[in-house]
């Protein structure tokens, strides 16, 4: 297709979300958020996800966070290991 159209597009559903034109125009960067009422291990990844978007602002970046799976070792047997690749496709 059109690649400004495309640009556009992206565009202008960021902008209906409130993001502004010069929000956009900084370089996104993905945050891979893996916490889950499953995964007592990563409780305390709110904190977390929140210093690193301060960092990324403070940087220039515009941060974007995002769901991935969660593997929590305790629920999966026989091992959290079986279920790595899946997670790494759902991050990719």
């Amino acid at each position: 297709g059109d690649p400004d159209f495309a640009l556009y597009l992206r565009r202008s559903f960021a902008r209906s979300m409130g993001y502004s034109q010069d929000m956009l125009a900084k370089p996104v960067i993905g945050i891979a958020d893996t916490r889950s009422g499953f995964n007592n291990c990563h409780r305390h990844f709110p904190e977390l996800i929140d210093a690193v978007k301060r960092g990324v602002l403070a940087a220039g970046g515009l941060p974007m966070v995002f769901p991935t799976i969660s593997l929590g070792e305790v629920f999966l047997t026989p091992t959290s290991l079986m279920f790595r690749n899946l997670m790494a496709m759902d991050t990719e």
